[in-house]
């Protein structure tokens, strides 16, 4: 019994020197013997310790090209996504200009059409940046509208875009006409909150009456849809009066406009020096 103890010990002891002793002696044995042994050695080292490597390396592949897959799938929609959101814009102008075509016959001068990019982050009112410019005859001062009604004017073009100044921005000024009673009037807004027309205790402007442009000034030509009349407000010292307007078109909704190409020549003063002028020539 002593002697198997000892036996045991030294055979723990010397555990990595037997096992490869026996691993060189198997495999000089299995290289001696004939080939049909060989192969069935082959066969069951390569389904009992091989093969759990294999099955976890094809795991690996699977899920290697399954992730491949899934990122070839994510980039396509990603390209899918954008199609259709390039289709849907395309398909917004098209409705746009279909819309626009009665309005453009009683139009004097050519139009371009153009998208709102963004908005001008320096200027608190209602700035926004064109993607029209120069190369298509784009220039400082003419009127933007849309397929509803008047927007604003560009306040400066270069080539690939223009900055326009919107109706609802402080330092805009447009000269307009009640289309019921054609009683003058400037169209402005306060501190951007909102549009309103201020006119004398004289002009006949009322709630409900539609505003138009007048054109004086050459900026803005005459005839072109404004906005609604919605409240009339009087003044303290009762010399003008003061009338809450709603656009036809919301300037921070506009999305697609058009501005109207018109010669420098006509764009000589601002609608409002032009309109102050007129008036105090009529006194």
């Amino acid at each position: 019994m002593l002697i198997l103890r000892w036996l045991a010990d030294q055979a723990l002891r010397g555990r990595e020197l037997i096992s490869l002793a026996l691993t060189i002696g198997l495999g000089l044995w299995i290289s001696s013997s004939p080939p049909q042994i060989q192969e069935k050695w082959r066969t069951a080292w390569t389904g009992t310790v091989l093969y759990p490597v294999q099955s976890v390396i094809g795991r690996m592949q699977v899920r290697w090209d399954l992730e491949r897959e899934l990122d070839d799938l994510r980039a396509a929609n990603a390209r899918l996504v954008a199609a259709n959101a390039k289709l849907a814009e395309v398909a917004r102008i098209r409705d746009d200009l279909r819309e626009f075509e009665p309005m453009r016959k009683h139009l004097e001068y050519p139009v371009v059409g153009s998208r709102v990019v963004t908005r001008d982050p320096l200027r608190l009112g209602g700035i926004w940046i064109l993607d029209a410019g120069t190369e298509s005859g784009v220039g400082e001062g003419m009127a933007v509208i849309s397929t509803d009604g008047l927007v604003g004017r560009i306040l400066s073009a270069s080539h690939g875009h223009s900055q326009m100044q919107t109706i609802g921005d402080p330092d805009c000024r447009v000269s307009v006409l009640s289309a019921r009673s054609r009683s003058p009037g400037i169209l402005h807004s306060i501190e951007g909150a909102g549009v309103f027309v201020e006119f004398s205790v004289t002009s006949d402007i009322r709630a409900g009456d539609t505003l138009v442009t007048w054109g004086a000034g050459g900026i803005f030509p005459r005839g072109l849809p404004v906005g609604k009349v919605v409240e009339v407000r009087k003044m303290p010292a009762n010399v003008l009066r003061n009338a809450r307007v709603v656009p036809f078109q919301d300037p921070w909704t506009v999305r697609n406009v058009f501005v109207i190409i018109r010669p420098p020549e006509l764009r000589v003063l601002p609608d409002s020096s032009i309109y102050f002028q007129s008036t105090r020539d009529a006194t």
